[in-house]
């Protein structure tokens, strides 16, 4: 009997460790029951009125056409990722309008300290992912550092149906979070400074001639030697103005026309992930997509 005892409290301890964990799938869909609710909160860490005024202020977004949004708060995860929880999450529920791919989804996951924000392709240009992090640190991040969920996440998601309605926000205020200058500079010396030179340097050792070593290059010609499903296998002719010198070059380029579609195929750009959900008996969102726009943040 006694060790009967001390297995039920070891399960009992195994289980209230494991509560509130979660993944993707188990995850409640409150939309599929109710149309009018979009958040879900199965551990309770949004008070009952700034779940109404959530789902008040979503269920607008949605009447007029400019967004669905879905919120989900949880106190952990599975896996501990919260952006590839909430694409999956959200992708799977398919937030958003199949034809506008107007999606947002909102992950607060409390024992991560994280807020991860979440965008379908037609949300990306209205709230850009450096948008979506200014709303975090300037909105939500303040109350979550002192333990006030309800008040940050209805402020930030107030903050995003303002932008979505074409109104202004302020987030001019300072956050420890941002980068510092010198970051800022290496960034740009890398991602935009450090590709252009390259470019440069590149498109001068091609004008470089092999006999003169001069920069007087100059393409005659070009013709395709074979054409596979993927590439073309191009040729290039030059003739050095300065030597006369003639050089052939071969160049493996993508193909325009068909890329990575096989027959019958089509041009494949970007990408994103997308699956139509809805139904149920209280409603559903619109099979919306995302990609890898949004933001996240933590405290």
């Amino acid at each position: 009997m006694k060790k009967i005892t001390i297995l039920c409290l070891l399960l009992a301890g195994t289980l209230s460790a494991l509560a509130g964990t979660y993944r993707p799938d188990e995850i409640p869909n409150v939309q599929r029951m109710d149309r009018q609710r979009y958040v879900s909160d199965p551990d309770g860490i949004l008070s009952a009125a700034a779940t109404a005024r959530i789902n008040s202020v979503c269920a607008s977004l949605r009447e007029r056409g400019l967004a669905q949004v879905a919120v989900v708060a949880v106190d952990d995860i599975a896996g501990g990722d919260a952006f590839s929880f909430a694409v999956e999450l959200f992708r799977d529920w398919g937030v958003g309008s199949a034809k506008s791919d107007n999606g947002l989804g909102i992950l607060l996951v409390k024992d991560l300290r994280e807020i991860r924000f979440v965008t379908g392709g037609g949300l990306e240009g209205i709230l850009p992912d450096a948008l979506c992090k200014r709303i975090q640190l300037n909105y939500m991040l303040p109350a979550f550092r002192e333990g006030d969920y309800s008040a940050g996440m209805v402020a930030g998601i107030e903050a995003a149906a303002t932008i979505l309605e074409g109104g202004e926000v302020d987030l001019s205020g300072d956050s420890g979070d941002e980068l510092p200058a010198w970051m800022i500079f290496v960034i740009v010396v890398g991602f935009i400074v450090g590709p252009l030179g390259l470019v440069l340097v590149v498109y001068y050792v091609r004008r470089r001639c092999p006999k003169c070593h001069k920069f007087t290059l100059r393409q005659e010609s070009q013709r395709v030697l074979s054409v596979t499903q993927n590439y073309r296998l191009v040729e290039y002719t030059y003739v050095c103005s300065s030597c006369g010198a003639v050089v052939k070059r071969q160049a493996r380029n993508l193909r325009d026309d068909n890329f990575s579609g096989g027959a019958g195929g089509g041009t494949i750009i970007g990408g994103g992930f997308g699956r139509s959900s809805g139904g149920g008996f209280g409603g559903g969102f619109g099979g919306g997509s995302f990609g890898g726009g949004g933001a996240g943040s933590k405290w």
